[in-house]
Parts: C-alpha cells; structure tokens; sequence
C-alpha cells in the first residue's frame, strides 16, 4: 500500500532473472549512505523456459538450482527468498480512473488506502494477475496531477492507476518451478520496467523514452514518462527466433546457428557481403561443410529483427502513445548486441536510440555491465527501492484476493465498512 517513506527493507536480497537462454542469480546488500552492492553472482543454462514459459519442469528447476547455489557460494550466505522477474507474452497494461469520496475535510493515509483498495476490486479477474499496481496522478476536487494528495483538503479523491498484468497459468507454473527448488518468491518485477530501472538515467524516464529489452524468446517495451512506468507490452519474439531462422535458412543444426550468428551476425548490409563466405557446419554425418554468402545470412537476420521492432512499433501506436513516449529508445537484453541492431531501430522508430548498460550497483564486474544483464541488475535496484505501489509481495494467483473488498451488503452494512475506515 502507499508507504509513509520509512524503509524496511531486509539488509541481503537475492534476485532471479530467468529467461529462455539462462538463469540470472544476483545477491546484493545494502551499504548505508553508498547504496547497494553486489556481492554474489551465479550463472545456469534456461533449458526449460520457452518464450518467458515453464515447459519442462525439472530442465528449468536445474536452471535455477544451478545459478542460486553459485550465487550463493560467492557470497557466502543461504537464499530462502527471491525477488522475480516476469516476462511473457500475455503481459499488457490497463489503466483505470477510481473516484470516492472521504469524510473528513484533509486527506489522510486512510482515504488513499480506500481509493486503492476500491480500484483493485473493481480489476480483479480469475484469469489475470495483478503484478504492478501503480498510481500516475492524484485528484483532489478538480485538481489534477498531484503526486501525494495527504494534507491537502478538498470532498473528493481520484487516482489513475497503471496496472500490469499476465496470465494466471503460466504464472502458477513459475511460482511452483521456484517453490521446488525450495524457495519462496518476495516479489516480482515485469522485466522491461526492471531494464529501465538498470539502464536509464532520471531525465530520460522524466522526458520520455521507451526500453526495448530483446531477449531470447521474448522482447517486451517499457514506457517511461514523468518519471513513471506508464505501458508495458511483450510480443514471443526474440534472439532465438533469429537463430532458427538461420538454422532454417542455411541448413546447419541449431548450435552450429547459433555460433554463426554471434560470430557472422549483422542487421545491416556490409559492402562485402557477396565475396565473404560463411561456413555452415552440416547437418547430419554423411553431409559435408558448405558455404554460403554472408548477404544471405544478412537478410535472414535483418527480416526477423525488423519485424520485431515493426511489431512492437504497431502496438505502440495503436495504444496511443507514439509521441507520449518521447523521442528516445534505449535497447537491452543479448540479442541487442548484434551488429546493426541500434542503426535498424533508429530506422524502424525514427527514433534516437542507444544500446543500456546497467548501472547504480557497487561491486559489479565488466561482464555484468552488459545489456544482457540490465533485467537482473534492475530486479535488484528495484529490490531494494520503497515502493508506493498499491499490492507488494508475490502475485495473488487466485483471482479471489481483492473481489471480497468490494462495498456489499445492506445499507447497514456499508455504514458499518465506512465507520471502520474512517474511525
């Protein structure tokens, strides 16, 4: 609920960023008037998550298993709870005005707590979870875009919230993965609001920019705006989609793809494209190496990336929110990496963009300073952020949790809920 400012936020926080390609584990600690610092990192192979989904139980329980306990090795401590990351394709934003009336003439921690509660009633449905729960802008009376109404006097409170939401199923089979590996989930994060936490500076999230976090099976967008969160999106897209389409394309086994890819991969056309031959491991035993124009290879990588971004571009304009988003986009996650990628989304969003690195956490080594490394280095910075969120803890997988805080009952009834609000 709306927090009074006092932090009471444990000292160590363990962070789990699991993707479709690996299992992100960070443990940091909180260092009084410095800020946080990293003091545990592990790494594990994501061998049963496909596009941000549980498909093979025990392969992403060793996952997980495999990053916490290198995790905690390095920092000598036991992690029994973990803050979340949540990355699917059903995650989308709902935005919603609650007004209500209060009794007395000044605003008090009560009044926002009914508005709150009131607007989580109203959302609640069996088949989403609220993740994020986020007031943009107060009203009192007529006047709008207050950040903190208490004190103030007026007759009537209004909020616009932001909620983000995902699907119940693929929720409660991450929630259980995790619980069989013996932990329990404090938190959860949507993962392009963490990469913006990781990477973006305070001007750019005050003036407007987008995040695109492009990973392995899912590339979602996060738009920033007066220093809020205001729209999440997330399309099943992502750098292993461009692997199989080189797979596919130049007939050589994923692996082989894969390295190709990371070696020969680029979004644009280079000028020796035609000479340069790329070798293509073959498929089976009785086949042998064969070789083909890195032009080829080009397009291929070029088609799958450009759609993303044209996609994503669609969606953002169909909500609205073209110019709302301001004139600047910031790219994270691995499949970012590749040559080109940052010059074909300037293109594609007529936008000025530059590839995140994340940033705010003492102790962090090079190769965590990557943009494949902004979802989990945000997870922890948000971790130990105070939160003025509406809902904190892990998702109520019920559909049940806010329905029953609805005004219901007789006229008698409803007095007897108002008097224990308001005395």
């Amino acid at each position: 609920m709306f927090k009074s400012g006092v932090n009471r936020k444990a000292e160590t926080i363990a962070v789990l960023d699991i993707g479709s390609s690996k299992v992100v584990c960070l443990i940091g600690r909180r260092e009084p008037n410095f800020g946080v610092r990293l003091i545990g990192s592990g790494f594990g192979v994501s061998a049963g998550v496909k596009n941000g989904a549980v498909i093979d139980m025990e392969a992403a329980e060793a996952g997980i298993r495999t990053a916490v306990e290198k995790a905690e090795r390095a920092a000598g401590v036991t992690v029994q709870t973990v803050c979340v990351n949540v990355a699917l394709r059903s995650l989308r934003s709902q935005h919603m005005n609650v007004q209500t009336e209060f009794a007395s003439g000044e605003v008090a921690d009560r009044d926002l707590k009914r508005v709150l509660t009131s607007s989580l009633s109203e959302l609640s449905q069996p088949e989403d979870a609220i993740l994020h729960a986020m007031p943009l802008n107060w009203s009192v009376d007529d006047e709008s875009g207050i950040r903190d109404p208490r004190g103030m006097f007026g007759k009537r409170l209004g909020v616009d919230m932001h909620f983000i939401l995902a699907g119940v199923g693929p929720l409660r089979n991450l929630a259980h993965c995790i619980e069989r590996c013996h932990l329990d989930i404090s938190s959860v994060t949507v993962s392009p609001y963490a990469a913006g936490l990781a990477v973006l500076t305070e001007d750019e999230r005050d003036l407007g920019v987008t995040v695109i976090d492009m990973g392995g099976g899912i590339t979602s967008a996060a738009i920033f705006r007066d220093d809020t969160l205001v729209h999440v999106d997330a399309i099943s897209v992502g750098g292993k989609n461009v692997t199989n389409d080189i797979a596919r394309g130049l007939v050589t086994p994923s692996e082989a793809a894969e390295r190709i890819k990371t070696i020969y991969g680029s979004a644009l056309h280079g000028a020796d494209d035609e000479e340069f031959m790329v070798p293509c491991p073959p498929m089976g035993a009785q086949d042998e190496l064969h070789h083909q124009p890195r032009t080829v290879l080009t397009s291929i990588v070029r088609s799958r990336i450009e759609e993303t971004f044209e996609l994503l571009r669609d969606r953002i304009i169909d909500a609205g929110l073209e110019e709302y988003a301001g004139r600047r986009l910031v790219l994270t996650g691995g499949a970012c990496q590749l040559n080109g990628v940052r010059e074909l989304a300037e293109y594609v969003f007529n936008k000025r963009v530059r590839i995140g690195r994340p940033h705010g956490v003492l102790g962090m080594k090079d190769t965590l300073a990557a943009p494949d490394f902004a979802v989990a280095t945000g997870l922890l910075k948000h971790a130990f952020m105070e939160s003025t969120e509406a809902i904190s803890g892990p998702p109520d997988l019920s559909g049940r949790r806010y329905k029953q805080k609805r005004y219901t009952g007789n006229s008698w009834g409803r007095s007897l809920q108002w008097l224990k609000e308001n005395f």
